[in-house]
């Protein structure tokens, strides 16, 4: 199974989903968009897509002539019958590509989270028997309207939209369940002294959120790349099928 990964920033890897992707026996094509990077214009070739997170706003294409294009690799895919996930930004070009808007968010969320699951998530094949959900890593400063026809499956009281189904396989999570220590590690070091001034209480104790929460957010999120992985399986094998 080939998985098409679009990486949107040097420091966003696909961490702990990638390595749920080998596990369950899965080969990503990992693309750079912002290095130059070419998309494939159709889904040919990779039998799923995984997008994931960066700084960039999702609305913003002329500050990101590439965003159009990770738009119609994802509706590709989707039109395909392809599994798609799509990891904070990710998830917002999603619900971008599927007809929903992109807007900066109020409440800024940086550090583990408490997210809640819906009731709907409880028969969604993707988080059903993985609730209560653990705290799960965030740093996004923008939100999404879920696409007409998607299903909320998680939420909270800060950013309303956490985690949406838009259809078999096609999953957006506006959290960062993919993160290792190293990758946060990573986000720290790079940021600003502005930034660390806004988000005092998080720079001062995320090694303990991460000695705390990772554990947890550990295996969540390799249940969860699993299950994902299962249906590119499924999927892939029902087109050989056919």
């Amino acid at each position: 199974m080939k998985i098409l990964t679009l990486q949107n920033n040097d420091r966003t890897p696909s961490g702990l989903i990638g390595a749920a992707i080998a596990e369950a026996g899965g080969v990503e094509d990992v693309r750079f968009p912002e290095h130059g990077d070419a998309v494939p214009a159709d889904a040919a070739g990779h039998d799923g897509l995984l997008v994931l997170g960066g700084v960039q706003f999702a609305g913003d294409d002329d500050a990101h002539p590439y965003l159009p294009v990770e738009l119609a690799a994802i509706r590709a895919f989707a039109a395909a019958g392809k599994p798609v996930l799509g990891i904070c930004l990710g998830a917002q070009l999603l619900a971008r590509a599927l007809g929903g808007t992109v807007r900066r968010h109020h409440t800024p969320e940086v550090g583990f989270t408490a997210i809640e699951a819906t009731e709907a998530a409880a028969a969604d094949p993707l988080l059903q028997g993985l609730t209560p959900l653990p705290k799960l890593m965030h740093w996004h400063y923008d939100t999404f309207d879920l696409p007409q026809g998607a299903t909320l499956l998680a939420t909270n009281g800060v950013c309303a939209n956490q985690a949406f189904g838009a259809g078999p396989g096609l999953y957006g999570l506006q959290f960062h369940l993919e993160v290792s220590a190293e990758i946060v590690e990573g986000w720290a070091d790079m940021v600003s002294e502005e930034t660390r001034g806004r988000f005092p209480g998080f720079f001062a104790t995320y090694r303990d959120q991460l000695a705390n929460g990772l554990p947890g957010a550990a295996v969540f999120a390799r249940q969860v790349g699993l299950r994902w992985m299962e249906m590119v399986r499924a999927q892939a094998e029902g087109r050989r099928a056919a």
